[in-house]
């Protein structure tokens, strides 16, 4: 089982206004994964999540399995559960290779 960790320098901060609004998009079936509503700040850098990158980001508490954080994102996007977890674990990989969350296997 994976369990997917911050990384603690990570700073980070919801764009509350973008995030609302990203969702309004979204409901109404517009383009919004261009709009930035979580804000990180690493190492002097920033950068910034759309709201999927965010709605996975927020559900990253060191407790929370992937399969956990998966299943809640494909509901609130209603996206097949199994394509679901292959996307959440692929972006997971890719902010791990930047040093911002740790992958950790633990045992059931």
């Amino acid at each position: 089982m994976i369990v997917p960790k911050r990384n603690p320098e990570v700073v980070w901060r919801l764009e509350k206004g973008l995030h609302e609004i990203a969702w309004e998009k979204a409901r109404k079936e517009e383009e919004y994964e261009d709009l930035g509503v979580l804000t990180l700040m690493v190492k002097g850098e920033i950068h910034q999540l759309n709201l999927v990158g965010a709605e996975i980001w927020t559900r990253l508490n060191g407790i929370s399995a992937l399969g956990k954080i998966s299943d809640e994102v494909a509901a609130l996007f209603s996206w097949d559960p199994e394509e679901a977890e292959e996307a959440v674990l692929e972006f997971l990989r890719g902010i791990e290779e930047k040093g911002w969350v740790r992958l950790v296997e633990k045992m059931v």
